[in-house]
Parts: C-alpha cells; structure tokens; sequence
C-alpha cells in the first residue's frame, strides 16, 4: 500500500504535522511519502486561477492524506484550488487535518474539512476521517498524537 501525504504549508506548521505522521507511517512499515503542493504565489489573498510550481499527481497512492492551513476561517484558497485540478479520486482511501492557529472552535477548522470533504466526493472519494490541530491550543500535542495514532490505526 502507498500513501501519499498532500501537503501545502506557508509557515510549515502543516508540514511539521505531515512530517510526524510520515514517520509514524514509516515506522509501522508502510510506504508513505509527503508531496508539497507549490503555488507560484503563497500569499493567502491570491486568486484563481492559481499557478503550481509543484503539483503532486495522487494516482500512484492507494491512500490519500490532503493537509491543510485554515486562512480566514475557511480553507487555504491554495488547496481548494489544488484539489479542484486533482483528476480523480475513485478507489483511494481519504483522510484530512487542517492546522489553524485559534483554538476556539468556530475559527475555520470544521469548515475548511467540510470543504475537502466535498470536494474529494466530487472526485469520486470519501474521506474517512478529518482531524483538527489548533496551533495556539494547550492541548496541540494531544491534537497531532490522537490525529497519528487514529491514521496509522485505520490504515
């Protein structure tokens, strides 16, 4: 089985995550990779069409984990563009987590997987399961090891 890590990452709080999770993937003896989507332009206020210096094709993996920033409570225009150009999604296991930097509960978090959500069933997908990791939460490490243990458990 091989799992491809979707990752786009301004300030690579996201990145860090993925990075945890590889490694835990990797360790339980699973081939699992992270592939960092590049726009041309990273500023949060760009607007589409958005050029990719590097954008990561899913077909080679068997399971999909697309990771995300929250930006202005909703998700990171970057991945909404990206996984808009993304082919297909038919037949692959899905999986999600946004990184925000609020720890309040209305601040984008379940919004912005909402949207990877419906976007992914577009493509023929399903995620099976979403997490948040809140950046300024006490709890974050609580957060990334439940979001690591859970994937690692489901695949």
């Amino acid at each position: 089985m091989k799992i491809g890590i979707i990752v786009f990452s301004k300030t690579n709080n996201t990145f860090s995550v993925a990075d945890k999770l590889r490694s835990a993937l990797v360790k339980k003896g699973l081939d699992a990779e992270i592939q960092r989507i590049v726009p041309e332009n990273d500023d949060p206020g760009v607007k589409p069409p958005i050029v990719f210096t590097s954008k990561p094709d899913v077909t080679p993996y068997d399971v999909v984990i697309f990771a995300s920033p929250v930006w202005a409570f909703s998700l990171a225009g970057v991945m909404k563009e990206y996984l808009e150009q993304v082919s297909s999604l038919e037949g692959k296991r899905v999986f999600s987590f946004v990184t925000k930097q609020l720890a309040s509960k209305f601040t984008g978090g379940t919004k912005a997987n909402r949207q990877i959500k419906s976007v992914v069933e577009l493509k023929g997908g399903r995620v099976e399961k979403s997490f948040i990791v809140s950046w300024k939460n006490k709890k974050r490490d609580e957060e990334i090891a439940n979001l690591i243990a859970e994937i690692c458990k489901a695949v």
